[in-house]
């Protein structure tokens, strides 16, 4: 899975323009409820579990969210057997 870009059209959704690496979501011109609205979005399609949403994710640049993201699938993936 590719999560950088199905981070992107999730994002992509609300925002028109370019979502660069080190901008925030509110940088990237969403208000509280966009921000929550995607955040939703995002743990529906990952299946994870994100921070506060409004909180800590208006202050996360976009780079920091595909990377907290991987951390939280790749945590969730059972270890591989022993054999």
């Amino acid at each position: 899975m590719d999560v950088a870009n199905e981070l992107r059209g999730i994002i992509g959704r609300k925002v028109k323009g370019e979502i660069r690496p080190e901008s925030t979501l509110v940088d990237a011109g969403l208000d509280s409820i966009d921000i929550i609205e995607v955040g939703f979005d995002i743990e529906d399609r990952f299946k994870i579990q994100l921070p506060q949403i409004t909180n800590e994710m208006t202050s996360l640049s976009y780079a920091d969210l595909c990377r907290f993201i991987e951390q939280q699938l790749s945590s969730a993936r059972p270890a591989p057997a022993e054999g």
